[in-house]
């Protein structure tokens, strides 16, 4: 990335902030190193967003530049007074620590799956027969794009990889079919509506599956460190199921009405698959072997819980896939996504850490519990009954996730915005006396995915999509509006009773 003045001003504008941010008096009651680090994350998150350099660049040196100062951002005094503790020691300690996250190591096997689904044409092969044998009726073939995600989404936590690297490419082939060609007129005939159920399917997946976004895992950790809230793999889809069942049967069928196509039967689009299939001959050893791999991960996944951890099976299986040559050890050594991830993920989740490490986030929840001690439940029965407590309660939670979903509106990453957001809506939430945290944590991760239908910028697949030139801007705004709402209105009145009665 050259120095040009634009990004000259976008690299100096997070030191900016920043400076301005140490010249302001600590706030009264905070420990100085949390609003020292609090200066050192918000600049951070102002870099991710302008990213004059690389995302994972910035979180990098973030966590760099708090190692080296750990004295004055990290550590109080009582514990720099105390002999037997070695700041230096402990801030590399620190600063080291996401690299030893469970839930990263999870992401990074994910990855790997999803090389092996590109290296073996088995993800292909896979979105080529649902084409071939729901494509017959242009809304059996948007059901089927959702399904192809879904499939896939378990095992590729890069939403961009995924449908912008395995389904976009098989789908953009079928609407020239039909004389269906982007910015122009003839985009509403098919090609609208088959991009937009990309971005339906997208969205729904990566919210179905913990390792089908990225985010989603810098979600969870922010959940364990902040509110102490743990979820698992099965924990998370099973809260996330009964309202992807229901979306999935309903989105699709809703686009269909609501941006209809002209063409409504397409026997080409199946034709043109089973060409296609045709043409890749049969499944490959490789292929069988990795079909066997995903299996066995789902089953340890679901049915392995008490047995083996997670972020074990995948790295169980990707040893079996070196070990039965799916995937080649220089590919993966090859494969910038996942290194990049990792490293993006671990920093991330130390600078999360970070928040509460240097005393922010206990003294942001007491604040909050001392402005908000008046709406105590304890103290609220006694002038008024329980139903009212129960009340301001669910509406406390409401506020926040609702708060925490619209604000994507102001982001174009998924990770920035969680990185921004979900701290200090957590940090709210401890605050407020009463609030069932397990719950409010669930909500709020599980909304990361679906919220990527909401902009053209709101996640990659989004910006793949939207620049093709099939779906124009008004309609993009339209639908991502009127799904956005749809999807969390799901997951407040489908999802969260069900986690009440669950808790």
């Amino acid at each position: 990335m050259s120095l040009s003045k634009d990004n000259i001003w976008k690299l100096l504008a997070p030191l900016v902030v920043m400076g301005v941010m140490l010249l302001i008096p600590v706030p009264d009651g905070m420990p100085p190193q949390a609003w020292h680090y609090f200066a050192v994350f918000v600049a951070m998150i102002v870099g991710m967003i302008l990213e004059p350099i690389p995302a994972t660049a910035i979180s990098f040196i973030a966590v760099t530049i708090c190692v080296i100062g750990s004295n004055y951002l990290l550590f109080d005094a009582s514990e720099l007074a105390d002999p037997a503790f070695k700041a230096s020691k402990q801030a590399l300690k620190w600063g080291l620590a996401g690299f030893s996250s469970t839930t990263v190591w999870l992401v990074f096997g994910a990855f790997i799956f999803a090389l092996g689904y590109e290296v073996t044409g088995l993800g292909r092969r896979i979105a080529l027969f649902l084409v071939k044998f729901m494509g017959k009726r242009t809304l059996t073939l948007g059901y089927a794009i959702v399904i192809i995600d879904i499939l896939l989404a378990p095992f590729t936590p890069s939403n961009t990889a995924r449908t912008g690297g395995t389904v976009f490419p098989v789908i953009k082939n079928l609407p020239p079919l039909f004389k269906s060609f982007p910015n122009d007129p003839s985009a509403r005939r098919i090609g609208g509506y088959l991009m937009w159920m990309m971005v339906i399917s997208t969205s729904l997946s990566s919210s179905m599956f913990v390792t089908g976004a990225a985010p989603n895992v810098l979600g969870l950790e922010f959940v364990s460190k902040i509110a102490g809230v743990q979820i698992s793999w099965l924990q998370w889809f099973l809260s996330f199921l009964p309202v992807g069942i229901i979306l999935l049967i309903v989105a699709p069928w809703l686009s269909y009405v609501l941006y209809k196509p002209e063409v409504t039967h397409s026997a080409e689009v199946a034709a043109w698959a089973g060409g296609e299939l045709k043409n890749m001959g049969r499944l490959s050893r490789k292929e069988w072997t990795l079909i066997g791999l995903v299996l066995l991960s789902l089953g340890l996944w679901v049915f392995g819980g008490k047995i083996i951890n997670a972020t074990a099976v995948g790295l169980l299986a990707v040893s079996l896939m070196l070990a039965l040559h799916v995937v080649p050890w220089k590919d993966i050594t090859r494969y910038n996504s996942a290194w990049n991830t990792l490293v993006n993920l671990a920093t991330l989740v130390v600078m999360a850490n970070g928040l509460t490490r240097s005393g922010f986030i206990d003294w942001f929840a007491n604040t909050m519990s001392t402005h908000l001690e008046g709406f105590s439940p304890d103290a609220t029965v006694i002038v008024l009954v329980l139903v009212l407590v129960l009340v301001l309660v669910l509406v406390l939670v409401l506020v926040l996730v609702l708060v925490f979903y619209f604000a994507h509106y102001l982001f174009a990453s998924l990770s920035a915005h969680t990185a921004t957001m979900l701290p200090v809506i957590l940090a709210v939430g401890k605050g407020i006396p009463g609030v069932p945290m397990e719950q409010l944590c669930i909500l709020l991760v599980l909304s990361i995915g679906i919220m990527g239908c909401l902009t053209p910028y709101a996640t990659g697949p989004g910006v793949i999509i939207y620049g093709c030139g099939y779906v124009k801007s008004r309609d993009y705004w339209r639908l991502g509006a009127i799904f956005g709402v749809i999807y969390i209105a799901m997951l407040l009145l489908v999802g969260w009773p069900i986690l009440a009665m669950w808790n």
